[in-house]
């Protein structure tokens, strides 16, 4: 496969990774608090660590972690994992393995 497709495809030397994230959010009922804490977790633990993210949930929060035209690093993976562990009304926390943005999929 010629280069320029394989960057088309994201294949190869262009497979771009990224992760699953799971947690629960105790308080989710309360309005004000719910949207506080989702912006803080999108500009601090998302954003601040050049990623991006899509998802959402109520009680239970289920996103999957990306990076704009590029691969998460296990820093960046550790680093959401670090800012959620500091939550207080956040439990059960599950980051599944970097895998395959594009054709990771079952």
């Amino acid at each position: 496969m010629k280069k320029r497709l394989r960057k088309k495809l994201h294949k190869a030397e262009f497979q771009e990774l990224g992760f699953n994230l799971e947690f629960d959010l105790s308080e989710a009922d309360n309005e004000g608090f719910y949207e506080k804490f989702l912006d803080s977790f999108i500009t601090e633990a998302i954003e601040g660590n050049d990623l991006e993210c899509g998802g959402g949930g109520r009680e239970r929060q289920e996103f999957f972690v990306v990076q704009y035209r590029g691969s998460v690093s296990e820093e960046q993976r550790n680093a959401v994992k670090e800012w959620l562990e500091k939550q207080s009304h956040v439990s059960n926390i599950v980051l599944g393995e970097l895998r395959d943005a594009w054709y990771g999929w079952e």
